[in-house]
C-alpha cells in the first residue's frame, strides 16, 4: 500500500481539441522516459557514477553513466545481457567503478576500469565448503548469488553477502519435479553467507557469522563495520540483530533494540541508529537515537519532529548526521546534531532533493533533485550550502512536454491542517473537470515533484488534485498515526473536504469529477465507490478490498496489523475498514487494474471487487497484466519507465479512454477500457 519534473510552461490547452496530445505523450512514455536509480561520488569529489535506465522501449534496464560538472555525459555500460545493475561504488583511486548486475543467470559484482576495457566479473566459487575468488576468467560451475556489498573507506576490502548456489540434490529434485516445499512467511535466506574480498585481487574468504544479512556499514574510520541481520517474520515483525565486526572476522553482538534500522558508529565511541517512532505510528516511522557505548545512555533526538526521519544518513566529519528529510510537500537537506538533535537546513532551489551521497573525503556531494516544473536530474555541490549545479545527463522526460505548475492548497478538517497540490490547466475556458489522485501507503505522501501522470492528465484540460490526508508521511508521527483503526474514515473526509475547498476557490466543474489511485489510493477509490456518488469515474490500481482475505494472502501482514489488529480478533473493525463493506451502495463506473503476480495486494482483491460490483449491477471492468508485481504495475500506472514494453501504454490508454468518456458524459464510459490494443 504505498512521490517528479520538465522545462517551461508553453502550451495552450483547449478542452475539446486536446485528445490527440495524450496519445503522443503515452507513446513517448515508452520511448523517451528514463529514471535515475542511484548515484555515487568519485574520490576527486566531482565525477559521478549514475545508474540511469534505458527507456521502456529499450528494455528499461539500468545502465552505468559517468557524469561531471561542465562535462558531457558518457554511457559506460550497454550490454543488453546484463540486467538489474545497481549499487555503484568507486574504488579508492577513482580508477574503476564497482557495481552489481546479473549475467548468464548469476548475480555478482563487476569492476569497470575507466581507462578502457570491459567490466571484469568477480568470480566467486564454492567447492567442498571453501570459497575462492578472482576478477575475470570463466564462470564457475557453482557460484554464490550476490545480494549486496560494501567497499571499505580505504578501498582495500569488499564485504558482500550472497546466497549459496543451488545444491546438486536440489537441482535433481527439481529436474524430476519432486519439488514440494514448505510455505514460509518470509524469504528463505538460510543459505546466505558473508564474505570478505580483497578489492585488488578478488581473493575471498568466508566470515564466521550466520543469518539473513540486511546490510554492512563501515565505520567512519574503516576500523570495523556494523553488520545487520534481519530475520523479520510475519509473526515477530522487526527482529534485527547487530554485530560489530573487525576485518579479521571477529564479531561482538551490540546492545541495540531489535526494531532498529540503520546503525552507524560515530567518533568518540558513540553510535547513531534509527528506531520505531516513540509516538504511536505505523511501522517504518523513524526516530533518531544516539547511544554512548561507554555509559550505555540512549537519547532520542527527534521525537515530535515535524517531518519524517528517513531510513539512511551520512556521518559527517564532526560526527553529526546529514540526510534528506521529507517535510510537508518538500524534501530538504539537513544536518542533525548528534548532541541535541538540532537541525541545520541547506535549502536548494529545488523543492525535493533525494539520493544525497558524498565520498570518504567529503569533498563534494551528488544528489537527485526535482520540482513541479523539472523532471528528476542529477546535481553536484562542492559543499553543503554551496551552489548546486546541474550536470549533463540524459533527459528523464521529453523536453517538449508542456508543464503545469503546482499550487499548494491547505484546509482544515477535524482540527487538522491538511495539504494538497492542485494543477490547473492554463487558458481553459469556463469550469474544467477535476481528477483527484490519492497516494499509496497509507503511510505515503505526495511531494512537490514532477509527475508524468499529472502532466498527462493536465494535458487533457483537466485540473489535477493530489492530497495528503491524515496518515501521510512528512508531517510528523502524530499525523502519520492519525488514521489508526480508521482507514477509509477520517482520511476519506480529509480528501472530500479538500475537494470542497478547491471547488470553492477555483473554476472546477463539480459535475465532472473523477478519482484514481494506486495501492492504498486504489483502496480509497473502493471506499469512495460506496460512500459517495459525486464522481463520474473511479480508477483503482492494485487495491485492498477485503481486509480479511488480504491479511491472509498478502506477502506480509505485520504492517497492516498496526492499523486494526488481527482481523479475527477485531472483526467489526476490519470489516468497517474494508471497501467491500460498502459495495452495495456503489453506483459509479469503476475500472480495476492489477498485476497478476502481485504479492503485496494480490489479484484476488481486485477479483473480489469486480465480482461484488458486477453482482450489484455497477459498471465495472478489471484489466489484468501478466508478469507484473505491485511495484512494476505501479510504475506503469504513474507513467514511469518499466521493463514491460507495452503494458504501460495499454494501461494508460484504457485509463484515459475511460476518463475521457466518463467526464464527457457518455452512456458507456467503460467501452474504451474494454477495447483491445490496436
Amino acid at each position: 500500500m504505498k512521490a517528479i519534473i520538465a522545462a517551461a510552461l508553453a502550451a495552450v490547452f483547449v478542452l475539446p481539441a486536446a485528445a490527440a496530445e495524450p496519445f503522443r505523450m503515452n507513446d513517448q512514455v515508452r520511448e523517451q522516459v528514463r529514471a535515475v536509480r542511484q548515484v555515487a561520488l568519485a574520490p576527486d569529489g566531482k565525477r559521478i557514477a549514475a545508474m540511469i535506465t534505458d527507456s521502456t522501449a529499450n528494455g528499461g534496464q539500468a545502465r552505468l553513466w559517468l557524469l561531471a560538472p561542465g562535462a558531457p555525459a558518457r554511457q559506460l555500460t550497454s550490454d543488453k545481457a546484463f540486467t538489474g545493475a545497481a549499487g555503484p561504488q568507486w574504488t579508492a583511486d577513482g580508477g574503476a567503478i564497482l557495481y552489481m548486475a546479473s549475467n548468464d543467470g548469476q548475480r555478482t559484482i563487476f569492476r569497470l576500469p575507466l581507462d578502457g576495457g570491459e567490466p571484469a566479473r568477480l568470480q566467486l566459487s564454492l567447492k567442498d565448503g571453501a570459497v575462492t575468488g578472482a576478477w575475470g576468467g570463466a564462470k564457475p560451475a557453482s557460484a554464490p548469488s550476490v545480494r549486496g556489498f560494501s567497499l571499505s573507506p580505504d578501498g582495500k576490502n569488499i564485504v558482500l553477502w550472497a546466497d549459496d548456489p543451488e545444491t546438486s540434490a536440489d537441482k535433481a529434485r527439481k529436474d524430476r519435479k519432486d519439488d514440494a516445499y514448505l510455505h514460509r512467511d518470509d524469504d528463505d535466506h538460510d543459505r546466505t553467507k558473508l564474505y570478505m574480498v580483497d578489492a585488488a585481487t578478488g581473493a575471498a574468504r568466508a566470515l564466521p557469522l550466520g543469518g539473513r544479512f540486511l546490510s554492512v556499514r563501515w565505520a567512519f574510520d574503516g576500523a570495523d563495520m556494523i553488520v545487520t541481520t534481519d530475520p523479520q517474520s510475519d509473526v515477530t515483525g522487526p527482529n534485527a540483530t547487530f554485530w560489530r565486526m573487525k576485518t579479521d572476522g571477529s564479531s561482538t553482538r551490540m546492545d541495540i533494540p531489535s526494531t532498529a534500522g540503520t546503525v552507524a558508529r560515530l567518533p568518540g565511541e558513540r553510535i547513531a541508529f534509527m528506531d520505531q517512532c516513540a509516538d504511536d505510528a505505523p511501522p517504518r516511522c523513524n526516530d533518531l537515537h544516539v547511544k554512548d557505548l561507554k555509559t550505555g545512555a540512549v537519547k532520542n533526538l527527534t521525537r515530535g519532529f515535524d517531518g519524517s526521519i528517513p531510513g539512511d544518513f551520512i556521518v559527517d566529519r564532526n560526527g553529526d548526521l546529514v540526510m534528506t528529510i521529507p517535510t510537508h510537500m518538500k524534501q530538504r537537506i539537513a544536518r542533525i546534531s548528534t548532541r541535541d538533535g538540532t537541525p541545520t537546513w541547506f535549502d536548494t532551489e529545488h523543492p525535493v532533493v533525494a539520493a544525497l551521497v558524498t565520498n570518504a573525503a567529503q569533498n563534494g556531494f551528488a544528489m537527485v533533485a526535482t520540482g513541479p516544473d523539472q523532471p528528476a536530474a542529477v546535481f553536484h555541490a562542492a559543499r553543503l550550502g554551496g551552489a548546486v549545479v546541474r550536470v549533463d545527463a540524459p533527459a528523464m522526460a521529453p523536453a517538449d512536454w508542456p508543464i503545469v505548475p503546482s499550487k499548494l492548497v491547505k484546509w482544515q478538517n477535524d482540527g487538522l491542517t491538511v495539504e494538497g497540490l492542485l494543477y490547473m490547466p492554463p487558458k481553459a475556458a469556463g469550469k474544467v473537470p477535476l481528477v483527484v489522485v490519492v497516494h499509496g501507503g497509507p503511510a505515503g505522501r505526495f511531494a512537490d515533484t514532477y509527475s508524468n501522470l499529472v502532466q498527462m492528465l493536465a494535458a487533457e484540460g483537466w485540473a489535477v488534485f493530489q492530497t495528503n490526508p491524515r496518515g501521510s508521511t512528512g508531517y510528523g508521527a502524530t499525523f502519520t498515526g492519525a488514521n489508526k483503526n480508521d482507514l477509509g474514515g477520517a482520511d476519506y473526509r480529509d480528501i472530500m473536504t479538500g475537494v470542497d475547498t478547491v471547488l470553492k476557490d477555483y473554476p472546477i466543474d463539480p459535475g465532472r469529477m473523477a478519482l484514481m489511485g494506486y495501492s492504498y489510493g486504489g483502496e480509497m477509490a473502493g471506499f469512495v465507490a460506496g460512500k459517495t456518488t459525486r464522481f463520474k469515474a473511479l480508477i483503482s490500481g492494485a487495491p485492498v478490498i477485503d481486509q480479511f482475505s488480504e491479511y491472509g494472502t498478502e506477502d506480509g501482514s505485520w504492517y497492516d496489523r498496526w492499523y486494526y489488529g488481527k482481523p479475527w480478533d477485531h472483526f467489526q473493525d476490519a470489516w468497517r475498514q474494508s471497501p467491500l463493506a460498502y459495495v452495495s451502495s456503489a453506483k459509479t463506473p469503476f475500472l480495476l487494474v492489477q498485476g497478476d503476480v502481485d504479492r503485496t495486494d494480490p489479484l484476488g482483491q481486485s477479483i473480489e471487487m469486480w465480482r461484488a460490483l458486477k453482482q450489484s449491477n455497477v459498471p465495472v471492468e478489471l484489466v489484468v497484466y501478466p508478469r507484473e508485481d505491485h511495484g512494476l504495475l505501479g510504475q506503469n500506472f504513474a507513467g514511469n519507465v518499466s521493463t514491460e514494453p507495452w503494458h504501460g501504454v495499454d494501461l494508460r490508454r484504457r485509463m484515459f479512454g475511460f476518463l475521457r468518456a466518463a467526464l464527457a458524459g457518455e452512456a458507456d464510459p467503460l467501452a474504451k477500457a474494454r477495447e483491445p490494443a490496436p
